[in-house]
């Protein structure tokens, strides 16, 4: 029997698998229908059919119940296993360390050699009662030759020395709404009708604060243990604990600290987190009070001096400049500097939950010691000591601490003005280097600062990228000027061989971003911000999407919630050639990679080149982060369109599927396209060789599955471009 699958390959972040494949274009053919097979770990032997949600379009799915792709099947040459950790409609996860492989297989309409698609277990058409759990007819499918088994994928947090893991903090899903209903329901509170999310927001937020819901552990994934795997080795070891915090507010890991620092063995130094102004829009100037600042982690701030005053230290920047915006740890055992942790991951439930957060650890001693320097350079930058303030208003009080003019010192900044590094890892593969901040010797930048020098070194990287740029970003500043975004979207249009694709939180960060005129009308209808950059128009791919929820119910999608506060996507992370085992790097840490970081704030920047694992480990964050908010930015862009044009959106239309009833869906795919994320992956996809379904073996079944080393393969790093000239 011919398999019709040329290539096919998998990757995988230790969360979500990202697959591609190639073939030719098939008659008759409805989609792909992918199973995955686990190989190890507690499922070892299991087959699992992935499950979709989006029907034909003569069905409809208004109940957003799971069908299988045996029934839905997959109208796209790639797709993401988001239930590899996680499950297809309740708040529980996978343990973590098992090994699969995944079957793929075109479907479609009957034919000489097909055979029909057996029912599957998990995708029945009719519930207990014997009701539908969809509209309209089942529509038979019917398998088009034999199946492409990819190789298989380790699931891991390891990748050689380094361990790395991600939030699974994206709100505007449909699982979510589910879930949040459900909870509605526990608390006694009426669930949202389906067409709004009202009340949903306050139930999240209920959720995110309890150590016990099942919605906090599934939106933090393995993150939180990450955050606290230092602070509970210091405990469990005896050794001590270095932490630079800049946001925290998060009740589980307020506990944990405030019971730490009792044994005066953790060390922190905390910064400044979230002002409040008092005072009405219209005040007079003279009746103005001041700005009460630290509102934000006062409360904590509070119970840690009371637990241990002496192993807390104040750094706070109580005015509108810089912030203390680190989030590190550094365990030294023995008086000798062991290990680090970092990210972009503040103490907060929303870091853990709401938002698009990695968090890192690195077993290093070397480069542990650059970020324990580090930490004794703050503590030794001596900054005004703090003021309470508290400011009555018809509201009640505001306590935080009063203003400062506080800002970093020289001797800090000189300091910093070079890269630590770079430091070979125990791997042998990863090459790491460090930069802090504040790097420079003026102490706020303006329109004509000169190129900092880590960005220089990020720059320099960029440019010299071969195949493939991706990325994440908060807010790294306005409309691309002086931050990553500007040099991606000019790389973008310079080098149309070059894959650019990112996505962005804050609107006034994507570079098509023009702020409004001040004393111009304001539009009578509001115009959405710009949420897609195209660097030659539609003509062209889409670079760069903005995180983006659906407000008008589409299909049988309904609305969704965005945020729980300002930050969606909060990841700093640039990846540059993951496909290339010699020149890949992977950039993250808590720069928020614009001018304004490197000259204002308190901040670290990995730099880790050479480790393949670990850079198709964050790629495949990105790729996950990219494409689901991709289909909710191009939605919001043509009402966007729309209205500037002085027309009236056209309405979405409502209560079907989006799958095609032909084989027409294939058409797109085989057209000339600029590179994409999918034929990047596939240049040199890998798969094992087309076969039928394989058979786990009884025998093997009784051995039980044999344990998968949990070391990610990297391979040897190359030397690093010469930097760009200042």
């Amino acid at each position: 029997m011919t398999c019709f699958i040329n290539a096919a390959g998998a990757w995988c972040n230790g969360e979500v698998a990202y697959l591609a494949w190639k073939a030719n274009r098939i008659d008759g053919c409805l989609g792909y229908m992918i199973t995955r097979v686990h190989e190890t770990g507690q499922d070892a032997g299991q087959r699992r059919i992935l499950p979709t949600w989006i029907a034909f379009t003569d069905q409809s799915n208004p109940q957003w119940l799971a069908q299988d792709a045996s029934v839905w099947p997959v109208q796209s040459f790639e797709w993401r296993d988001l239930t590899l950790r996680r499950s297809r409609d309740q708040a529980t996860v996978r343990p973590i360390n098992f090994r699969v492989h995944y079957e793929i297989v075109p479907v479609g309409t009957a034919g000489p050699g097909r055979t029909p698609v057996p029912p599957s277990a998990t995708a029945p058409f009719k519930d207990a009662e014997g009701k539908p759990r969809y509209d309209g007819t089942p529509r038979p499918l019917f398998t088009i030759g034999m199946p492409f088994v990819t190789a298989p994928i380790d699931v891991t947090h390891d990748y050689g020395a380094v361990r790395a893991t991600f939030t699974n903090g994206i709100l505007s899903t449909q699982n979510l709404l589910q879930q949040l209903r459900s909870a509605a329901k526990a608390h006694g509170e009426p669930a949202a009708p389906p067409n709004t999310t009202k009340g949903l927001l306050a139930v999240l937020k209920q959720e995110i604060i309890d150590p016990k819901s099942d919605i906090r552990a599934f939106l933090t994934a393995d993150v939180l243990s990450f955050v606290r795997q230092l602070l509970d080795r210091q405990m469990n070891e005896g050794g001590e604990l270095f932490l630079a915090l800049y946001e925290l507010h998060d009740p589980e890991l307020i506990s944990l600290l405030v019971e730490a620092v009792k044994g005066g063995k953790v060390h922190l130094i905390l910064s400044t987190a979230g002002s409040t102004n008092p005072n009405a829009r219209g005040t007079a100037k003279d009746e103005r009070q001041p700005v009460v600042w630290d509102t934000e982690n006062n409360d904590a701030r509070a119970a840690l001096h009371k637990a241990a005053s002496a192993s807390i230290q104040d750094r706070m920047f109580n005015n509108s400049t810089p912030i203390g915006h680190d989030k590190f740890a550094v365990y030294v055992k023995n008086g000798v500097p062991t290990a680090v942790m970092t990210g972009s991951t503040n103490w907060t439930e929303t870091g853990l939950c709401t938002q698009s957060n990695n968090s890192i650890i690195i077993e290093d001693g070397g480069l542990a010691k650059f970020y324990l320097d580090f930490w004794h350079r703050l503590q030794a930058d001596a900054q005004p000591k703090r003021v309470p303030l508290s400011v009555p208003t018809a509201k009640g009080k505001i306590v935080g601490a009063a203003p400062n003019h506080a800002i970093q010192g020289q001797e800090l900044r000189r300091a910093n003005m070079r890269p630590f590094g770079p430091v070979t890892l125990a791997d042998q593969v990863s090459k790491t280097e460090v930069w802090f901040s504040p790097n420079t010797q003026a102490t706020k930048k303006t329109d004509q600062s000169p190129m900092p020098g880590d960005l220089n070194d990020v720059y320099t990287l960029m440019d010299h990228a071969k195949q493939a740029i991706l990325f994440l970003t908060f807010m790294p500043g306005e409309s691309g000027k002086q931050n990553i975004i500007g040099e991606a979207a000019k790389l973008a249009k310079l080098r149309p061989e070059l894959l650019v694709a990112g996505a962005i939180s804050d609107p006034s960060a994507m570079p098509n971003f023009v702020r409004p005129v001040k004393g111009q009308p304001k539009p009578k209808v509001k115009i959405p911000p710009p949420s897609v950059w195209w660097p030659d128009g539609e003509d062209s791919r889409i670079a760069m999407i903005r995180a983006t929820a659906i407000s008008t119910p589409v299909g049988d999608l309904h609305p969704e919630l965005l945020s729980a506060g300002h930050a969606i996507i909060h990841d700093k992370i640039i990846v540059i050639d993951p496909m290339d085992k010699d020149g890949c790097a992977v950039i993250t840490g808590s720069h928020n990679l614009g001018y304004k970081a490197s000259y204002d704030n308190d901040e670290n920047l990995l730099i880790i080149r050479g480790n393949q694992a670990l850079a198709l480990c964050y790629a495949v964050h990105v790729i996950d982060i990219y494409q689901h908010y991709l289909m909710r930015a191009k939605q919001e862009d043509e009402e966007r369109k729309a209205l500037l044009a002085g027309k009236t959106p056209k309405p979405p239309s409502l209560n079907h599927g989006f799958l095609t009833t032909t084989d027409s869906w294939q058409d797109r795919f085989f057209t000339k396209q600029p590179p994409t994320i999918l034929s990047y992956f596939l240049q040199d996809a890998a798969g094992a060789a087309p076969q039928a379904p394989p058979r786990i073996a009884a025998a093997k079944a009784k051995r039980g599955a044999k344990k998968t080393s949990s070391r990610a393969n990297a391979r040897t790093g190359r030397s690093k471009p010469a930097r760009r000239v200042r």
